[in-house]
């Protein structure tokens, strides 16, 4: 469980509604498709709340043309069908733009239904480049795989020396297997050698069979480009199978450390955001969080689900409507300074120039910022 509190974690459930400081008006309609049950939850959970607590700030400052937002979780089950599902709850729900998903693959099932519904969609952490091809009416705030898989490989190859590496990827998750192709193909293009590449699936709770290859070809980086669970659960397996080697993994890392535990020591993650990282707004939103919930933010990617929200918020007030039509142009549009740094889309939906965050955790799990590294 994610260290927040029976409260904070509760309020992930239903959806609370505060008493707003905005006059009784028609309120314009959100809805945050996230996973709430199934084996995403814990990923998504971190996200929830951070959703809210950027809700409850627009509604504290006025709301938004004068109206409330009315904020609507949908939960999408932890799958593709869950999520087009979600997607079809909230046309129906009537919602001016959807914020979510956070898995690739869930953002690959929403997306084609909220394109032809002429919905705008804003992701927080669907990296795959596949979700903003799908229209023009997809976007996210993140970086997008091609960029952070090819940013570890630099750094692997550049900063940590590391001349072979093996890769073990997730092979139910499209965000996996995007992330080790592109890591493959920056790591060779620098030189560097892929001894083995070994799959697994997503449910797996035994990596005997996986890290017996691992033993035998000791490399010196072990890429893993999975989520938190699975990718704790191996590394946590490898170290007491006395397997020593540098791990390596992406943005689905977050809060890693509650399954790996101390045999994180010495990994590095490319992530989308850190506290010692220097982006301006950073410090507002990090103040507004412990202020709120009385503790600091630990989740890499929650920051992204708060400037996903201010990002359309910003952008229906500059269209001065609730035409959907008009807020996607105007999201479009964007020149926003969040606290991720600066989110200004491409022709796809992309931020252009989104930074990679190196860090390195130590023997308690805390992690720490090791550089930034921009597009090239």
């Amino acid at each position: 469980m994610h260290r927040i509190s029976r409260w904070l974690y509760a309020m992930t459930l239903f959806v609370l509604f505060l008493p707003l400081p905005v006059r009784a008006a028609e309120p314009v309609t959100i809805a945050a498709v996230f996973s709430i049950t199934g084996i995403a939850a814990s990923h998504n959970a971190p996200l929830l709340p951070v959703v809210r607590l950027a809700v409850d700030e627009i509604n504290a400052g006025g709301g938004l043309l004068g109206q409330p937002v009315r904020l609507v979780f949908i939960d999408n089950k932890s799958s593709s069908l869950g999520s087009a599902a979600a997607a079809e709850e909230s046309v129906r729900q009537g919602a001016t733009a959807v914020i979510g998903a956070l898995w690739s693959s869930h953002s690959l099932a929403m997306a084609p239904i909220l394109q032809k519904a002429g919905m705008p969609m804003i992701s927080p952490g669907s990296t795959n480049p596949e979700v903003t091809k799908i229209g023009d009416y997809i976007f996210r705030v993140c970086f997008i795989d091609s960029f952070q898989g090819r940013a570890m490989a630099s750094f692997a190859r550049s900063d940590l020396g590391a001349r072979k590496a093996v890769i073990m990827t997730n092979i139910d998750e499209p965000y996996s297997i995007a992330l080790a192709s592109y890591f493959r193909k920056g790591f060779t293009n620098l030189g560097g050698v892929i001894l083995h590449e070994s799959d697994y699936r997503g449910k797996s709770v035994d990596f005997s069979e996986n890290l017996a290859v691992l033993k035998e070809l000791a490399p010196d980086a072990v890429y893993v480009p999975g989520y938190t669970r699975d990718s704790g659960l191996l590394i946590r397996q490898a170290a007491s199978s006395g397997i020593e080697g540098v791990f390596l993994g992406g943005d689905a890392w977050d809060e890693i450390y509650t399954v790996a535990g101390d045999a994180l020591k010495g990994s590095y993650q490319s992530a989308p955001w850190h506290s010692q990282a220097p982006y301006p707004q950073s410090r507002h939103l990090r103040e507004l969080y412990r202020h709120v919930f009385k503790q600091e933010i630990s989740s890499t990617n929650a920051p992204l689900a708060y400037d996903a929200v201010m990002v359309l918020a910003d952008a229906i007030a500059r269209a001065g409507s609730t035409d959907r039509r008009k807020i996607r142009d105007a999201v479009a549009a964007s020149n926003f300074l969040g606290a991720t740094g600066v989110i200004a889309f491409d022709e796809n939906g992309d931020p252009r120039d989104k930074e990679v965050v190196i860090l390195r955790f130590d023997a308690k799990g805390i992690s720490h910022y090791v550089k930034s590294i921009r597009p090239q």
